[in-house]
């Protein structure tokens, strides 16, 4: 099967929703004391996301981008989310690298 890029939206959604369900596996894991499950959890969380990165990034650079056509209170809503999903999403990398690293070393 050839993925095209008119299949990279649903596969974000797929990758972003695995995702999601591993972290919340793996937080329900370690309060439970399972501590090398939970760790297989964030791992894979870590790769589903990883993934995720991987081809949003190569479907906006395939497609581009395209302006916010709304107008009047609404643009400043969709602005200001997009701007806090950007900022957050660019602070999110790093930590994430950062937390895998120190809970490998277990620190």
């Amino acid at each position: 099967m050839v993925l095209t890029l008119a299949d990279l939206p649903a596969l974000n959604a797929a990758l972003n929703g695995t995702s999601a369900i591993f972290l919340t596996t793996g937080y329900v894991l370690i309060r439970r004391g399972r501590i090398t499950l939970h760790k297989r959890c964030m791992l894979a969380a870590l790769v589903t996301s990883t993934l995720f990165l991987t081809s949003y990034v190569i479907y906006h650079a395939n497609t581009g981008s395209r302006p916010f056509s709304g107008t009047g209170s609404i643009r400043y809503v969709y602005f200001s989310i997009l701007i806090s999903h950007v900022l957050l999403a660019m602070t999110i990398l790093p930590l994430a690298l950062v937390t895998a690293a120190r809970g490998l070393r277990a620190q």
